[in-house]
């Protein structure tokens, strides 16, 4: 179907007024540059380069003449940023009464609500808040995205992709499955004590064949069928060669991990403390699955005392040699630091000087800055079921970068008054990804069991 107009409608916004009212909030604003680096020029994939410094250069010099030593080591990653999209819509008589505060704080009478096809209205009134709400989205995909989310019911995946998280890979999900996969080594990962341990759900269903010709499992809401081929053991062997690697792919720290302990045996255990799932298995003749081996998921409860304390001290403790030469900052959930003030108070001693950050006066521990994230409490609730809920990070945020193309495409944002629905329509496309640079540039603590 082609366009019924070609180009944008009256009344358009200004470069000037997008720039002030959206893009600065959105992108720009100190709340996000505070804490990593922002790129705003990626508009497909660029490569990030890293360089060692090369050591064991000087020698004595026994003979005339030079003798090079030392050599640099060039390593990279691409970072690719993915489309995004925010799309709002609003009709002026039904925002009429809940705006009214923000309409006098700018100067405005309320019957100005009522003119929502006003551009000054518009501009200086409302975008302003969706800059703010979308910039706090923003930080929530940031931090959260995972491109194999998927949908939680009762806390556990449901095999549908959950469009909330799935746009791009945020940076609790890299830290995440490169501390699980040994990529940040052990001694960079410090493990956080609660005063309920957490535990890992497990069970076996092993399998007994009689006039089968199919077997279908179902991890999660997904079945997982299988071909009966001479006996139990065989056929449960070839299930797990055919299906594993597609079941321990999904839903990231939601998931489950699949092994065959045994003969005809499949067992399914959660990849991370507390999470649950849902695991059964039928035969299509006489055969039978028994369960065995059952143990129910444990979630981790409040921290055990002065953990907080502890926790950091040991963090600081695990700092690589390259991080000393960089300014470092912890970022902690609120529960890691409601424990540290309780700590704290209990012994009767004060916090460190505080220091400006993001324009703000924050605590400091051992001399380096803390922020708290309660962002992070919130959706570690929602996105990832609660599970690992106790978080803490030190690094530089020369090392948490942030890539879109979001200030420099003139296309990015479209906006127009619908006379007809009385609507206010507003579209914002832009692209976006994560990536932390250097493994040797962080220290987490609760981030893997």
């Amino acid at each position: 179907m082609s366009n019924i107009f070609t180009q944008a409608t009256s009344p358009v916004f200004t470069k000037q007024s997008v720039k002030e009212f959206f893009i600065q909030p959105m992108f720009t604003a100190e709340d996000i540059r505070g804490l990593i680096t922002v790129r705003t020029d990626i508009k497909g994939t660029e490569r990030l380069n890293r360089i060692s410094r090369p050591s064991m250069m000087t020698k004595p010099k026994l003979t005339p003449g030079f003798n090079p030593a030392g050599s640099f080591d060039l390593t990279y990653s691409d970072i690719t940023v993915k489309p995004m999209a925010l799309e709002f819509e609003q009709n002026a008589r039904a925002f009429w009464g809940s705006i009214i505060e923000q309409l006098l704080a700018q100067g405005y009478k309320e019957d100005d609500v009522e003119q929502m096809k006003a551009p000054d209205v518009w501009n200086k009134v409302m975008l302003p808040l969706i800059a703010k709400s979308g910039q706090d989205d923003l930080i929530r995909q940031m931090f959260f995205a995972n491109p194999v989310a998927e949908v939680l019911a009762s806390g556990k995946p449901t095999g549908v992709v959950d469009t909330n998280y799935s746009g791009y890979t945020g940076f609790m999900t890299w830290l995440m499955n490169d501390a699980k996969s040994g990529v940040i080594p052990s001694a960079q990962h410090v493990t956080i004590a609660s005063s309920v341990a957490a535990v890992k759900e497990e069970k076996i269903l092993t399998y007994t064949a009689s006039t089968d010709t199919t077997i279908t499992v179902t991890i999660n809401g997904t079945a997982y069928s299988q071909a009966y081929a001479s006996n139990a053991a065989t056929t449960v062997a070839n299930w797990l060669t055919t299906h594993k690697a597609t079941i321990e792919a999904r839903s990231g720290v939601n998931g489950v991990v699949v092994t065959n302990p045994s003969g005809s045996g499949i067992k399914v255990v959660s990849k991370y403390k507390g999470q649950s799932f849902d695991f059964t298995a039928v035969a299509d003749g006489s055969g039978s699955f028994a369960a065995s081996g059952a143990v129910a998921a444990v979630k981790a409860s409040t921290l055990a005392a002065n953990e907080a304390d502890l926790t950091m001290e040991s963090m600081i403790d695990a700092i690589t040699p390259e991080m000393h030469e960089f300014e470092l900052v912890f970022m902690l959930t609120s529960t890691m630091w409601r424990n540290l003030v309780h700590t704290m108070k209990n012994r009767e001693t004060a916090f460190g000087d505080a220091v400006m950050q993001n324009g703000i006066k924050v605590p400091t521990y051992e001399g380096f800055p803390i922020i708290i994230r309660p962002d992070w409490d919130k959706w570690i609730s929602v996105a990832h079921n609660g599970l690992q809920p106790h978080r803490a990070m030190l690094t530089t945020k020369k090392n948490l970068l942030f890539a879109t193309d979001g200030t420099s495409d003139s296309e990015m944002i479209e906006t127009w008054y619908n006379q007809e629905a009385q609507m206010r329509r507003y579209r914002v496309q832009y692209k976006a990804q994560t990536a932390y640079i250097h493994k040797e540039l962080v220290v987490l603590a609760g981030f893997n069991d």
